[in-house]
C-alpha cells in the first residue's frame, strides 16, 4: 500500500526513517493515562475508517483514516482544517497511533514519518485491547 502512495524519493526517505529510528510503543495503561490526563503535545490518532470509529471513538483521539486519507499528514494546514476540521498536528507533537488490532496503526506511523512526523509511537493492542481491558467503561 505504501507504494502506491509514495514515490521513489518518499520510499527512500522512509527506508531511511525505519532504518535509524525505533518506535515507542506504549501499552493499556499508558493510553489510559493519556485519556485520563490529556497532553496537547502527545495526540492519540485513530487510523480506522469513519464507519468503525461510529461504532466506538476513543476519548480524545483524532481520525486520521489510513485508508480513505493516506495523505492527511501531507495536506498543507489550511487543507487539513477543511477536511478533518481541526489543526493539523504540528511536526513536534507526538503522534501516537491505534487502529483496529495494530496492523494499520503501523503503517500509518511510517506514513507519518515520510510526512516530516518523527516523533511518533504505537499502541499496538488498539481498539480491541481498550476494549476487551475496559477502558470503554472510562468516565
Amino acid at each position: 500500500m505504501l507504494r502506491s502512495v509514495l514515490g521513489v524519493s518518499s520510499r527512500a526517505a522512509l527506508s531511511r526513517n525505519m532504518a535509524t529510528k525505533a518506535t515507542k510503543t506504549y501499552q493499556f495503561e499508558d493510553i489510559k493515562s493519556l485519556v485520563l490526563k490529556p497532553d496537547a503535545r502527545r495526540l492519540l490518532v485513530d487510523v480506522r475508517e469513519p464507519s468503525e470509529v461510529q461504532q466506538y471513538a476513543l476519548p480524545t483521539a483524532i481520525n486520521l483514516p489510513l485508508k480513505s486519507a493516506p495523505g492527511a499528514l501531507g495536506l498543507s494546514s489550511e487543507e487539513f482544517e477543511d477536511v478533518f476540521g481541526i489543526p493539523k498536528p504540528a511536526t513536534e507533537n507526538e503522534l501516537i497511533f491505534f487502529c483496529a488490532a495494530g496492523v494499520r496503526a503501523k503503517a500509518a506511523e511510517e506514513l507519518a514519518n515520510s510526512y516530516g512526523y518523527g516523533n511518533t509511537g504505537l499502541y499496538p493492542g488498539s481498539i480491541h485491547e481498550w476494549l476487551e481491558k475496559g477502558g470503554d467503561k472510562l468516565k
